[in-house]
């Protein structure tokens, strides 16, 4: 089953929701209506924490409902398209849609460069090098995040960001837990946001039901359980960038009629919503090769369509948006994904397409008591 990302009920609502219930006046997307209404008992600490991968589906699969994430589930709200870890924590930590801040995927093409680059980690994807001697991605596509918005509203120390890329360096689900609650002590009214990378490694490595991933999950369940045992006063948001599910691997390279077609080597996510230079004059027959091996497995979407559809979101078009998708945008629609070369990568669990595992988050919400403030 195809499912489309609904911007209006996404994960990008949930930093709306943050931004305006801090004053941030710039929001211009729909906030999500049971959040909002939660944030209404103005709880001192406002706590979100995604974990990286925790589809609802997964969800629903390794823990029971007696679990205490299952107990305080609350909705399901849509990933962002592509439903993959840079566009879609790039959008919660932003406020902004992948369209406008132009953080799409794994890899992007930069002019500058001449070579497709993985964003986070600032490396060619050809051969894992350095890309430049600067951050390629943040002097070409920078943006605020939620927590300078905040604090530019609300002053210094009132927004928090823990992960293993912020100055709090955590290695764990308990150095994350322990932070907050550290944070939590301070008395000033605060956003907390946190990130933790599983249990999107496991799956990737061992698949979506998986050992590995059920003990990732149970943990998290119940490091969770027991932070939110000891936090005061605050709303206890449990979230996720997108869901996976297991692969079907297929390899380009084993179409050689079609590959040979390609300017450069396809970019944004590898195997699942691909961005596709095609040499001059070979849009036409690219188009119908591909369809003919591929047409019940993706949507080839012509970058006209791509932007007509908004299927990257709404708002301002951050510049570099347009030129980072190609002639055509290859969308995985099953579990089928097609990778480059074998030697490239050969998940077990995958995502960034648009199944319904892969788009469909759950929205978690735990309140702990509150305190009569002075």
């Amino acid at each position: 089953m195809i499912k489309y990302p609904n911007y209006d009920r996404s994960i990008l609502s949930i930093a709306s929701s943050v931004l305006n219930h801090f004053g941030v006046k710039d929001c211009q997307h729909k906030t999500l209506p049971e959040f909002d209404k939660l944030l209404e008992k103005d709880y001192k600490n406002i706590i979100v924490i995604l974990f990286d991968g925790l589809g609802t589906s997964t969800l629903n699969h390794h823990l029971t409902e007696n679990d205490f994430l299952r107990k305080h589930y609350v909705t399901d709200i849509s990933s962002v398209f592509p439903s993959t870890t840079v566009a879609a924590t790039t959008s919660i930590l932003s406020g902004y849609s992948p369209f406008e801040c132009g953080w799409l995927g794994w890899d992007l093409y930069f002019e500058e460069i001449g070579e497709n680059v993985a964003v986070f980690k600032n490396t060619l994807q050809r051969n894992g090098e350095p890309a430049a001697k600067y951050n390629v991605a943040h002097k070409y596509i920078p943006y605020k995040n939620i927590m300078q918005r905040i604090e530019k509203v609300k002053g210094r120390k009132s927004a928090y960001c823990v992960a293993f890329f912020s100055k709090y360096r955590v290695k764990s689900v308990e150095d994350i837990c322990k932070t907050i609650y550290k944070l939590s002590k301070k008395r000033k009214k605060k956003y907390i946001y946190a990130y933790w990378h599983q249990p999107d490694g496991a799956m990737h490595g061992h698949g979506v039901t998986s050992p590995e991933a059920h003990k990732e999950i149970l943990h998290i369940n119940n490091e969770v359980e027991k932070l939110c045992g000891k936090l005061k006063d605050s709303l206890i948001i449990i979230t996720a960038d997108h869901g996976l599910c297991d692969s079907v691997n297929l390899f380009l390279e084993d179409y050689p009629e079609l590959y040979d077609m390609l300017k450069i080597p396809p970019s944004i996510e590898p195997g699942r919503a691909m961005s596709l230079f095609v040499k001059d004059g070979l849009q036409k027959d690219f188009k119908n090769e591909f369809n003919k091996h591929f047409g019940d497995s993706f949507r080839l979407m012509t970058k006209e369509e791509v932007f007509a559809e908004n299927i990257l979101g709404n708002g301002k078009p951050h510049p570099r948006t347009h030129g980072f998708v190609g002639d055509f945008l290859a969308i995985a629609t099953t579990e089928k994904t097609l990778f480059t070369a074998r030697e490239e990568h050969e998940f077990v669990g995958v995502h960034a397409g648009l199944t319904e595992a892969e788009m469909t988050v759950p929205f978690i919400a735990i309140e702990t008591e509150k305190r009569k403030r002075r």
